[in-house]
Parts: C-alpha cells; sequence; structure tokens
C-alpha cells in the first residue's frame, strides 16, 4: 500500500509505503518486549546504546521519522549521526537522504553534528548550495538576497571548512566559481 499521492514525485514520501502502527513497527526492532513510544522516544533523543542502534538497524527511516517526529528528526538526526556504532554506518546513508530533504529540500546536504550551530545566514548558504549545486556565488547571493561580499565570505568559509568545492569556470569571457557540496556524488565536468 502507497502512502496518499505527494505533490513531489520524487519525494520519500511518495516512494514508501504507508507507516504501520507503532505496535507493528516496533516489533522489528524490539521483537521480545513491548516498547511504550513515549519511552521510546525518549531514549532515542538521548542516544541510548541499545534504542538507537536496533531502530536504525530494523527500522525503515520513514518509520522512524514517523514516529520520532519530523522536526525532532530534522534537529536530532546529525547528532545522533555521530552516536551509531560503526558496524551499523552503512545503515546510516538512508536517514543521511531522508534528512538531507526535510532539512534542505535536496539531496546533497550532509548531516554535520554542527549544522544547526552554524549562523542562520550561513547555514541557509550551505542548505542552498546542496540543494541547486552548480550555481554561482553571485546566483546563490541573489537568490538569497544577500550581497555578494557577504556570499564570498559564506563561500570562502565553507570551503576552508571543507563543506562545500568550488571549481573555476570561463563562461561568456567572465570568470565564476560554481560551487558543489563536497558530500556531492556528482561532479561537474570542466569545460
Amino acid at each position: 500500500m502507497q502512502t496518499p499521492a505527494c505533490p513531489q514525485p520524487h519525494h520519500p514520501c511518495a516512494m514508501t509505503p504507508a507507516v504501520e502502527p507503532w505496535e507493528v513497527v516496533s516489533k522489528k526492532a524490539y521483537w521480545d518486549r513491548d516498547v511504550n513510544l513515549t519511552k521510546w522516544r525518549e531514549r532515542i533523543a538521548i542516544g541510548h546504546p541499545f534504542y538507537l542502534p536496533d531502530a536504525i538497524k530494523a527500522m525503515h527511516p520513514n518509520e522512524f521519522i514517523h514516529f520520532y517526529g519530523r522536526p525532532a528528526f530534522v534537529m536530532d538526526w546529525p547528532r545522533l549521526r555521530t552516536l551509531v556504532p560503526q558496524n551499523l554506518l552503512p545503515y546510516c546513508p538512508f536517514y543521511d537522504v531522508f534528512w538531507s530533504q526535510l532539512a534542505g529540500g535536496g539531496y546533497n546536504l550532509k548531516p554535520y553534528p554542527d549544522y544547526h550551530q552554524l549562523p542562520k545566514r550561513r547555514r541557509e548558504f550551505l542548505t542552498t548550495v546542496a540543494k541547486l549545486p552548480g550555481k554561482s556565488i553571485y546566483e546563490i547571493a541573489k537568490l538569497l538576497d544577500m550581497q555578494y561580499r557577504r556570499a564570498y565570505g559564506h563561500a570562502k568559509a565553507l570551503t576552508q571548512e571543507g563543506r562545500i568545492k568550488g571549481r573555476e569556470v570561463v563562461e561568456g569571457n567572465r570568470r565564476k566559481t560554481k560551487l558543489y557540496p563536497s558530500s556531492a556524488m556528482f561532479t561537474q565536468a570542466k569545460r
């Protein structure tokens, strides 16, 4: 059974099954006991060493987000991800994609542990680069209604921190720096 039609055809919720009741979903991870949903949320929020890994391993990200709560997931996932044991890290990219879509509207935003501590405008700049890779500093400045000098400062800082990368290109006799998230799985061919 599919979820109701999503307005965005490639949005994760448009391609995932409907979420079953908590009593059914919780048994995927905690088959040997009944787990109260409120207690589960509290334990997940603190990164409990048993509850978090079991949930990550057994639940579909859509189920995890549904029961944890979207706002809480967007706020907490970058921190929780750092608490996932090494052997379960292969499960994290699926959660990262859902987080990226919910937090930034795209698929290239990496859940840096300090993402929510970044200054608001720098976070907006990073999110825009992740959502619209390949835009120039000038184009992003216009989109964010930001002075070029401020945008350049954000680009420089984020590049030095390794969060984005720039590629120099020449278009119409003008030199531009196209920006890409460092975590992007694609690269733009040089022209």
